[in-house]
């Protein structure tokens, strides 16, 4: 124990972050910093005990149609759960010191009023899924709306995190305040105009982790990639980041016991560096051995099965996010596995895992398949940093998008959240590679990524090997596209990208000859190629994945990409009715966007931080609506790259 005046020194060396989460539910801009945003509360703490006070002065009922929206001024979410009604909130997080413990949640509310409504009050509708729009089902949820009870069922929400703030260890705490309630058999909604919250804690009385400072960045790699990652740690050191590689192998000898398999000794010796040396990236150099189904460094699978949003119920996805959330928010190891099953994150109708999900690393794959792949990555990183990049190309934006979706009101989706990437990224100039303007195809795209860019972003569709959009203006004919073979010819020499890539599998490193074999063996080839068609499309005889093809690419391609190991999902609609397709507000969307503000906006020039920021904050806004779809965002949002990267190069 330490005495009371050293704790209380820890105590005032910790500043309280209040990060107010983007985007208000009325306004126009998507993404929105808390400096921008008055905001509804105050606050008054004592050393174990937080409170905040929030106060909401109206409420609005808006008619349309037989649909009816209730809008709080001063909220800055709108909770749109698939099937369940549309409610105004205040998101509002609080970081604690890493390791505090949450005792107690108190809240108190003012005599609500009631508001009566006719009609339904609006509901969550499900991802976007490529099919013909009367042939998806928007239905409520008839658990909720045909039940005499108030929806949320209480006045706030919270849940816990613990991960990185901006390269700091904390405990995160996100409260959700409901100023409405609704009632679908009373056809009335509860309005209160003030909630206090009051917070018990309990701050541990040292610092959990010491910080020490001794190596910034751990390289994990087999024996057989030592010699060709060497030069990498090499330039880092003399860019002054500090640069440790670690063998497979060695990690093996060292942590033997330690865990359960491969992949939790690896995971024990990432927190292990994290305590002992203060490591903040790690890169993990390996992938498949050539086209077999042998891994030269091993993966980890995702069982989160979302039951409605997406076209088929995938059974498992790759997740690196399993090695960057090392801890919970008490400080304990997040194992993925918590009833010690040996079956690592599953939640289906039967079981859900408890797990953690924010990143307490930043972490990125080169998921090389051999020697040659990995000397092309070192060498375009190597130069990608030796020095600043020429604003001639890297002030260019390449933006490939068309009608992603043939939804009923009839967004032109990829077109509209290219243009609101535009509005993020002042300063740049925009290369428009759009459906609407002409078909997207090798020429079209290679004509644009050659000029050189700082960062490329792709929304539509995708698997393994293809990526495509519609022409506008109903979304029912399909682009040419852009796939595996119309990279060959690609030149951007070392004017490179970061990309991102919005579609499915595009980023399903595990895919190969051996997939394709094994479908064939179970289905024939018949079955394959007729009775199986998501197999067919998502395989597509892919020796390598797109996200990966493109990163590894020899005198060209990207630096970085960053894309979905599974099936992505966008937002359908405009479900909360405020002018702004959901395409651009939720899902994959969402954290397109927000990573392309990092940067264009706030000048982040971190890769790896803006990309497991982009997570955290994703948790922060969606994950209390305890929804597997957004467990599934983060899971499978894979970095392909150097998570330590200097983005436009160094000075």
């Amino acid at each position: 124990m330490v005495s009371n005046n050293r704790r209380q020194a820890f105590v005032g060396g910790i500043i309280f972050l209040f990060i107010f989460m983007i985007v208000p539910a009325q306004g126009t801009s998507l993404i929105q910093n808390a400096s921008m945003f008055e905001l509804p509360f105050s606050t008054s703490m004592s050393p174990d005990e937080l409170t905040l006070d929030f106060h909401f002065d109206q409420i609005d009922i808006e008619t349309y149609e037989q649909t009816v929206v209730a809008r709080v001024p001063g909220t800055n979410f709108n909770k749109m759960t698939p099937g369940q009604p549309v409610i105004p909130s205040y998101i509002k997080t609080v970081t604690f010191p890493f390791g505090t413990t949450i005792l107690e949640v108190q809240r108190s509310v003012s005599t609500p009023e009631i508001i009566p409504v006719e009609g339904l009050l609006a509901w969550g509708t499900p991802g976007s899924i490529d099919m013909n729009p009367h042939e998806r089902s928007y239905d409520y949820d008839s658990a909720v709306y045909h039940i005499d009870a108030f929806y949320p069922t209480d006045w706030i929400s919270y849940h816990l995190g613990g991960g990185l703030e901006y390269g700091e260890h904390v405990t995160f705490f996100i409260l959700r305040v409901y100023p409405a309630r609704y009632n679908p058999v009373e056809h009335h909604v509860q309005f209160s105009r003030n909630i206090s919250v009051t917070i018990q804690y309990n701050m541990p009385d040292e610092p959990i982790l010491s910080d020490p400072d001794v190596y910034d960045f751990l390289i994990i790699t087999p024996d057989q990639f030592l010699a060709d990652i060497q030069p990498l740690e090499e330039h880092k050191q003399s860019h002054g980041v500090k640069t440790i590689i670690t063998t497979l192998e060695y990690i093996e000898y060292q942590m033997e016991g330690k865990g359960r398999d491969q992949q939790e000794n690896i995971k024990y010796f990432i927190k292990k560096s994290i305590e002992e040396w203060g490591i903040s990236d790690v890169l993990l150099v390996g992938g498949l051995q050539g086209q077999s189904s042998t891994w030269n460094f091993p993966v980890r699978y995702s069982r989160v099965i979302p039951p409605t949003e997406q076209e088929y119920p995938e059974q498992s996805f790759l997740s690196d996010l399993y090695y960057a959330d090392i801890y919970d928010a008490a400080g304990d190891f997040s194992s993925w596995d918590s009833n010690d099953d040996d079956v690592f994150s599953l939640w289906n109708e039967e079981f859900k895992e408890i797990m953690d999900l924010y990143p307490d690393v930043y972490l990125g794959r080169i998921p090389c398949r051999n020697t040659n792949e990995l000397k092309v990555m070192v060498e375009k990183i190597i130069t990608y940093e030796q020095e600043p990049a020429d604003d001639a190309w890297f002030k260019n934006l390449v933006l490939v998008a068309g009608d992603s979706y043939p939804d009923v009101i009839g967004f032109n989706e990829g077109e509209l959240i290219a243009e609101e990437a535009i509005t993020l990224m002042p300063g740049f100039n925009p290369l428009k590679v759009y459906a609407s303007i002409d078909d997207i195809n090798q020429k079209t795209v290679n004509k644009a990524m050659n000029q050189g860019s700082g960062f490329a972003y792709f929304c539509g569709h995708g698997s393994p090997a293809t990526w495509s959009t519609h022409f506008p203006p109903d979304g029912s004919e399909w682009t040419t596209g852009y796939n595996l073979k119309d990279m060959v010819p690609l030149r951007n020499g070392h004017k490179l990208p970061i990309t991102i890539v919005g579609g499915c599998h595009n980023g399903q490193f595990d895919t190969g000859l051996h997939t394709i074999l094994r479908d064939i063996k179970q289905y024939g080839i018949q079955g394959y190629l007729l009775e199986q068609p998501y197999r067919f499309f998502y395989s597509e005889w892919a020796m390598n994945c797109w996200a990966w093809w493109l990163s590894s690419k020899a005198n060209g391609g990207a630096i970085a990409t960053i894309a979905n190991t599974g099936l992505g999902t966008h937002g359908d609609g405009d479900a909360d009715y405020n002018q702004i397709a959901d395409y651009l507000e939720v899902l994959d969307g969402w954290l397109e966007l927000r990573f392309l503000q990092l940067y264009g906006e706030e000048g982040r020039s971190h890769l790896g931080e803006n990309h497991g920021q982009c997570m955290t904050e994703y948790l922060h806004r969606f994950l209390g609506d305890e929804e597997k779809m957004d467990t599934k965002m983060v899971q499978q949002w894979q970095l392909f790259g150097d998570p330590s990267l200097k983005i436009a190069g160094y000075e």
